[in-house]
This record gives C-alpha cells, structure tokens and sequence, in this order.
C-alpha cells in the first residue's frame, strides 16, 4: 500500500475515536439529549476540516478535526449559555455564532500576523497548556474509565452510584492496558488502534454472548443535524431572539465574544504547533498566512454546518510521520477513510459501545500531562532547588499551578484566558528586551592569535570603524523592524560589521526580510561576517532561513566568534602595506621580538644556539601534557594551539610568522598546557632548553635581555586573553 494512504488511514482510525468523543464532550453539559449532537458535531467536523484542509491546504502533513481544547471550550460555553436559556434551537444558533466567528477571527489574526507570533510562542506556554487540557480532558472522561456513563460527572457518579457498570469497567481496563502498553512500554503509533480493536473486539464478543442487553452505554440513536428533525418554526422564532438576547444581556455578548476568541487563539496555537513540527521532521517551510486563511475558511464552514471547531495537530501529524507520510495525499487518505468509515459504521452506530471510544481519548489525553512538567513542579515546590531553574522552567510551572487552579475554580474558558495572559505577557517583555543585545564600536575583543606588531597596530586603528552587533533572544516582526531602523542609524560610520547570532534563539521571516532590506542598503566595500551558533545544545530557530538570506547577500558565514574575528582582521590587513612574513631566520627574529635590545654580537651569538624545524600541515609540534624541551620562532605558516575541554578541542590561540610558541613551559619547566598543531605547512627555529639555561648562566647579560623580551611576550599574552575573554561573554 503507498505509504500516504497507508498514514491517511491508519491516523483516521484514530481520528474517528478522537471525533466522537470530543463531540460528546463539547455537548456533556446537554446530557443524554446532547449526545447524538454531540457526535454528529465531531464528525462534520472532521470531515469538513480535513476536506477543506486537503483540496486549498498546502503546508505537508495535516490532518483536520476536533480537539480536547476546543471540545472543552465549547462545554463551557454551552454552561454559560444555559444560565440564560434552555432552548436547544437558541443553544445552537448561538454556538453557530461563536464558531463562525472564531473562523473570521482567525483571518483577522493572519492579517495581524499572529501565525507569526505562533512560531515564537515559548515551549513553556505550549507545555503548560497541553498539561492543563490533557488533564481536565482525561478528568471530564474519567466516570466512563471506571464504568459509569460517559456524560456522567464525577459529582453525579458519586451521587447516582446506580449506573456503575462493572462490565463497562472490565472492558475498559483491558483497553486501557493495551494502550498504555502500546504508549509507554512498547511505543507505537497503531497503539491506539491496537487498544480500539481489543475493546470493540470484547464488545462485540459480550453482545453475542450476553444473556439480554449489555448493560452498558451506547450511542442509543443515529447521529443528526439539530436542525434536520426541528420545526422550521421554532428556528425562525430562534433567529429573531439572539438578536434580542446578544444586546439585551451584555454579559452573553461578553461570553461570546470571549469564547469565539479563545477558539480562534486554541486553533491557530494547536495547527501551528503542528505546521512547525512537520516542518521540522521534513526540512520544509511552510506559507503561514496560506494556511491560516485555509483554517479560518474551514471553520467559518463549521460554524455554518453547526460542526465542532476544526484544527490540526501535532499528535496526528507525528503519528502520519512515523509512518511516513510526507504530502497532502496523506490527509486526502485521511479524509476518504473517515467518510468510509463513517458509511460502514453508520447502521450500527446506535450500538457503538461509547465507554471504549471515551477510554482511548482519555489515554492518549493523559499523555498530553508531561512527564517533564511533573518534575518541573516537584523541583518548584522545593526552595533550595527553585532558586537554581532557569526562567524559562519556572514560567512553565507558573503557567501550569495557574491554568490549573483558575480552571478548577471557575472553568476551562477562563482558565485558558489565564494562560493567554501568560503568553501576552511574555511577548510583552520580550518584545522590550530581546531582539538585540548591544552595538559596540572599537571592540576591545580580538580574535585570539599572534600577529605581527606592525599588523596589531594597524588592526587597533581599523578597529576604530568596526561594529559588533550582537542579537539575543527572539528576533521577531514584533520588533525587528525597530532593530532594523535603529541599526541603520547606528551604523552609518561603521566600514566592517560583525554579525553575532551565537545568542540568537529563534528568528522568522519578518527578521529575516529586514536583515536583507539592511545588507542590500548597505553601502559598497563594506566589510560584513556573519556567525552563527554551531554548538549541538544551541539551536537557532529559522536558522536555515537566516542563512539563506546571508548567503543571498554573499556575506561570510563563521560557525564561531573567534573564527570571524580572524576573518575579518584578515580582510582588514589585506589591503594593508604592512611589513612582509619573514624570509629567513633574521627577520623572523626581528619580528619575534625575542632580540630586542640585543646587540650585534648578541644576537649573533644567539642565533647559532637555533635549530631549523619543519611541519607539514597537520603535523603536531608538541601535545598537551608533554615535558618542555624549549622555545619555538614560526618563520612561515600557520600554527594553533588546542586544548580538550572534555567534550571537544578549543582553539586557544593562533600563531602567525614571528610568533614565539612554547615559551609558557619554558620558562616554568611545566608539561605543555596546550596541544600545538600545525595549520599549514610550517618553517620553525628552536631553540632546546638546555641552551636556554646555558644561556642564563653563562651569558648573564644576554639571558637577562632575553627573560625580559618573554616578560614582554607573556604580558602581551595576557592582554590577548582578556581580549579573546570579550569574545566569550
């Protein structure tokens, strides 16, 4: 079978479970009588989400229909609206209002460019609210877990403990020991098939069996429009009252419009949460306006048809990947299979065992709680152990303990209203403090190598016109046009830019369009290198579409900040008319300045105490920990010294012509506190330690010369050092 229908059908089989139950959970608050609407609304919405998602859809790997958020929003508007009236035709009427209006306000967001803001919601935020719906989804289905009915609250289980079914129970529990199998132990994506097929399986084997009726609870009708078998009387009088009861009760225009919104928010949240997790898996990039015009479309339908609100997400896209699925065709599949199996199901649907469908949603419901969460709480509740977690983990606990609590005192819709006020909030101060960290002329930062004087000069007056411009946090549309407006003022005197990005955590399109917009502003011969983070546990979010967008510009990209201040000094000193690399073993003394204040004869003396060296490239010199044998002058190439940080090798310092290397161990008579390695092909003078030290004792004056030169050298070592210590912070 193709691998798109293949994934299609196998996530339908779960979204149909997903469908109906949601349904009976949006419509729990009508009881009995809301159950057959219930399924007919978490059906159409399925169908006409994933349809519509599949014919005007673009983006890989979607999978329209319900979810336990928006089931659960639409439960707690349906208990606002029965404070008011117990009509069911206004009940509908109204929530056709709120769905509709839910999918115009999902266009309004993408014209405001809140599919934007969606990729840069914080992972606390999503955790949080994920944790928070799966535990009260899982909570609203927990009486049909332990066999009661599944419109059963717990406070009416615990009254009416009459309609406990103890085979409802045994059925369940062995579903449910099947799908925690399939979900914790042994995971797999057919595991909540796997689960639906043993529940049903035992059904259908106690239907055959069972002396009389089962006593467990079914659907006990077909599914149905409300509207199909109503009097078109009472819809016409139903029409002319809402408008009477929005502007006569402000408080129900109020719930209204709250809720519609929430909708809107929980949507675009959950299908762009999705959209980022298959273009992540995929390598792809998705059209997020496209998209979000597609949902606003599909559940404006919904709300037209009376159908739950439609929204993708990520646990049916990742179940469709592990598969393999990769195109749209997948979600055509899905859609077919869904009306297949709608049609095959349809004649007995009346006795479709409901406990078994509520028990596979609760599960994979629970999962939703995550484990990291959990731990997250049980260190917040810990003084000692709060004070050391990062900002980000103690946001995610906030959103949770708040979520939960406000939820537990009021409903599901204000306790989401919380949570967005945790997201409005977080967007406020990053859009105040985050984007760009600091613009900073004449660096004292260098990159950490051992040039020449003349070229150490010549760099300390070009520097003088260099800019680091360092980004941190999120670089967003909220507030990269402003960064893009303030760096073109700051920058007009600058001649080369170093572009750090190492800080950077996530950047979107917007970003990107005003980094371009900058660089192609920029004027001619201005000298600009890019770096951007290579280490694995930093990850830059849109960082392939930012290097896209420097390597349009045909700027330099550098995996390390010293690696692009080695590029760019040496663009500086290009064009310089500074003194030539060494030729011979004179020059290379002069330019060491190991024989400053030497006299002829002196240096003379000196020189006959050297030995030639030779490296080829990737040769080592010495390697860390060796015992010192003496003092190295590099005539020609290039030499690095490197160091095992544990997990990988450091760069300590570069050496050019005339740099001295190795003086470190021989002045101290320590092991080598750095492996030295050659970058290219090297020319070296050495001198042995044992002339060193016959120098000190037998040539005073000239050991006395020579110490002082290496006190020079180290001092200029140490300066270099805390140049490079800038690069680090």
């Amino acid at each position: 079978m193709n691998t798109e229908i293949k994934a299609g059908a196998l996530v339908a089989f779960g979204g149909y479970a997903q469908a109906i139950v949601y349904g009976m959970l949006a419509f729990a608050p009508l009881g009995q009588a809301g159950l057959a609407y219930g399924i007919y609304a978490g059906l159409a919405s399925a169908l006409l989400g994933s349809a519509i998602g599949a014919f005007s859809g673009k983006a890989p790997v979607q999978f329209g229909g319900p979810r336990s958020s928006t089931a659960l929003i639409i439960a707690g508007s349906l208990l606002g609206f029965l404070q008011i009236t117990d009509n069911h035709t206004e009940l509908m009427l109204l929530l056709a209002i709120e769905i509709s209006l839910a999918g115009a306000l999902i266009a309004l967001a993408q014209q405001q460019g809140v599919g934007k803001l969606m990729q840069f919601l914080p992972a606390p935020v999503l955790i949080g609210m994920n944790t928070t719906l799966g535990l009260f989804s899982t909570f609203k289905l927990l009486p049909a877990i332990v066999g009661f009915a599944v419109y059963t609250s717990i406070a009416e289980a615990v009254a009416d403990p009459d309609s406990f079914s103890i085979l409802a129970l045994g059925v369940s529990a062995i579903a449910i020991a099947v799908l925690v199998y399939f979900r914790a132990v042994r995971p797999n994506p057919l595991g909540l098939i796997y689960g639906l097929a043993v529940g049903f399986g035992l059904h259908a084997i106690l239907w055959w069996a069972w002396p009389g009726n089962l006593p467990v609870q079914t659907v006990g009708t077909l599914p149905a429009h409300p509207f199909f078998n109503g009097n078109h009387d009472h819809i016409a009088a139903a029409l002319q009252q809402i408008p009477g009861l929005l502007l006569g009760r402000p408080e129900l225009l109020l719930q209204v419009l709250v809720g519609s919104s929430v909708l809107a928010l929980l949507v675009v949240l959950e299908s762009m949460q999705s959209l980022l997790q298959v273009d992540q898996t995929l390598g792809t990039r998705h059209n997020t306006r496209h998209e979000l015009n597609v949902l606003a479309f599909a559940n404006v339908v919904c709300g037209l048809c009376l159908a739950l609100p439609s929204s993708n997400y990520f646990s049916r896209s990742n179940t469709a990947l592990a598969l393999g699925a990769k195109t749209r065709r997948s979600e055509t599949s899905y859609a077919c299979f869904i009306a297949g199996l709608l049609a095959v199901t349809w004649l007995v649907f009346e006795d479709l065992p409901l406990h078994i469908l509520a028990t596979a949603v609760a599960i994979s419901s629970l999962f939703l709680i995550q484990g990291s969460t959990l731990r997250l709480i049980k260190r917040f509740i810990r003084p000692s152990q709060r004070k050391r977690m990062a900002p980000s983990d103690r946001f995610t606990v906030w959103v949770v303990l708040s979520m939960l609590l406000v939820t537990g005192l009021s409903n599901l819709l204000v306790g989401t209203l919380v949570g967005v006020l945790f997201v409005a909030a977080y967007f406020l101060q990053q859009q105040s403090s985050s984007g760009l960290r600091s613009v900073e002329f004449w660096p004292a930062a260098r990159s950490r190598s051992m040039r020449p004087r003349a070229q150490r000069q010549h760099l300390h007056e070009a520097f003088e016109h260099l800019a680091w411009v360092r980004f941190e946090g999120n670089l967003f549309f909220g507030n990269a046009p402003w960064i893009a407006i303030h760096l073109q003022d700051e920058l007009v005197g600058a001649q080369s830019i170093v572009l750090d990005f190492t800080h950077l955590c996530y950047v979107d399109d917007t970003a990107c369009a005003c980094i371009e917009r900058l660089m192609r502003n920029a004027p001619l011969g201005l000298k600009i290198v890019a770096v951007l983070p290579a280490s694995p546990n930093q990850t830059l979010g849109g960082e392939n579409l930012l290097r896209e967008v420097l390597e349009h510009a045909d700027l330099s990209i550098q995996t390390h900040i010293d690696d692009a201040f080695w590029w760019m000094e040496n663009q500086l000193l290009s064009n310089a008319a500074l003194d030539a690399p060494p030729h011979n073993d004179e020059q290379a003394l002069i330019q060491s300045h190991l024989c400053d204040d030497m006299s002829a004869q002196q240096t003379e003396r000196f020189s006959k105490l050297l030995e030639q060296r030779s490296l080829h490239s990737g040769q080592e010199l010495f390697t860390e920990g060796d015992q010192p044998c003496g003092l190295y002058i590099l005539i020609r190439g290039q030499l690095s010294a490197w160091q095992n940080t544990g997990n990988s090798n450091e760069r300590l310092m570069r050496f050019c012509p005339g740099s001295l290397v190795g003086e470190m161990a021989l002045i101290d008579n320590k092991p080598r506190s750095a492996t030295v390695r050659a970058d290219t092909a090297c020319d070296l003078l050495f001198l042995p330690a044992r002339h060193f030290e016959e120098l000190r004792h037998e040539h005073a004056e000239l050991g006395r010369i020579m110490l002082n030169n290496l006190a020079r050298e180290l001092a200029l070592r140490i300066r270099l050092a805390n140049q490079s210590l800038s690069l680090m912070q």
